[in-house]
C-alpha cells in the first residue's frame, strides 16, 4: 500500500471561509522545511495548530521575531514558536483545521485512532523529499559525515544511520491503515502546496509580514559531501535507504 500524491479536488475547497469538511494533519518530518511551513501557515490561515506555532498568537510571535532581527539576535523556535505536545493535548484539537506535529507516528493513531475526529474524516499530508538530499541535510544538522572510505558496507551504513533525525519515528506505513495519506513535493511546499491549502483553509484577517524564518540548521555546503563524488557509494546508500526507510 502506498500513499497518494496530493492533487487538487474541487469538492474539498473552502470558498465560504468556514471550517473545511476534512481535518488535515501535517506529518512534520525533520529537515523538510516543516518548521517554516508550520509558522507560515499559522501566520496566514486560521485554526492552524502546530508544534511550531498556533494561528491565534502567530501575529505577535512573528512581530517579536522581527524585533529580534532588528537587534541582530538569532531567531530560533522557542517561546510561542514551540508548543510542546503536552500543552497541545491540554488545549485539545477541537478548534483546529490543520494540525502540524513532529512527534512519533503513533501520535496520529493514538489521537485520531480510526482516521476521524469527532466523526470528521482526517487526511494526513507528508512531505516527500529526495532521499539522498534529505539524508545529507540530516547529516548537516547533526554535524556528521558519511564514511565514503569505509572498508565494509556495515561501516558505511552505520555512518548513514548516525545521521538519521527521527527518520524512522515520525512516519510509518501503518498510518495508511487508518488515514487517507497524501504526499506533497518538498520543493513546492511554499508555492504549490501553500496555494492548494489556501483554497481550503480560511485566510487570517491580520498577518504579520514578512514571516521571519526560525533557524534550525547551519548553512549546508554540498561540496563537502563526499557521496556526490562517489557513484558506487551513492548507489549503495540510495538502495539502503529505499529498503530501510518507509
Amino acid at each position: 500500500m502506498r500513499m497518494k500524491k496530493l492533487t487538487r479536488e474541487p469538492s474539498k475547497t473552502n470558498k465560504a471561509d468556514s471550517h473545511p469538511p476534512i481535518l488535515y494533519g501535517h506529518v512534520h518530518m525533520a529537515k523538510t522545511g516543516g518548521t517554516s511551513l508550520n509558522g507560515i501557515f499559522a501566520n496566514t490561515f486560521e485554526r492552524v495548530c502546530g508544534h511550531k506555532g498556533y494561528s491565534y498568537d502567530a501575529f505577535q510571535d512573528n512581530e517579536r521575531a522581527k524585533m529580534k532581527v532588528k537587534k541582530g539576535q538569532n531567531i530560533r523556535s522557542e517561546g510561542r514558536s514551540r508548543v510542546f505536545l503536552p500543552i497541545m493535548q491540554e488545549i485539545g484539537f477541537e478548534d483546529c483545521d490543520y494540525i502540524s506535529q513532529e512527534d512519533n507516528w503513533q501520535f496520529w493513531t493514538n489521537t485520531f485512532g480510526n482516521g476521524t475526529f469527532h466523526g470528521m474524516k482526517m487526511e494526513l499530508h507528508v512531505p516527500c523529499r529526495n532521499r539522498l538530499d534529505h539524508l545529507m541535510s540530516q547529516c548537516n544538522m547533526k554535524r556528521k559525515n558519511i564514511a565514503c572510505d569505509a572498508k565494509t558496507d556495515e561501516e558505511l551504513f552505520k555512518s548513514v544511520k548516525e545521521c538519521f533525525v527521527f527518520l524512522l519515528d515520525r512516519y510509518d506505513h501503518a498510518l495508511l491503515k487508518h488515514f487517507d495519506v497524501r504526499c506533497f513535493d518538498f520543493k513546492k511546499q511554499f508555492n504549490d502546496y501553500t496555494s492548494y491549502m489556501s483554497d481550503i483553509l480560511q485566510t487570517r484577517r491580520f498577518q504579520s509580514t514578512p514571516y521571519v524564518k526560525r533557524d534550525t540548521n547551519r548553512p549546508r555546503n554540498k561540496a563537502n559531501e563526499c557521496i556526490w563524488e562517489n557513484r558506487a557509494v551513492l548507489e549503495k546508500i540510495d538502495k539502503y535507504l529505499l529498503e530501510t526507510v518507509p
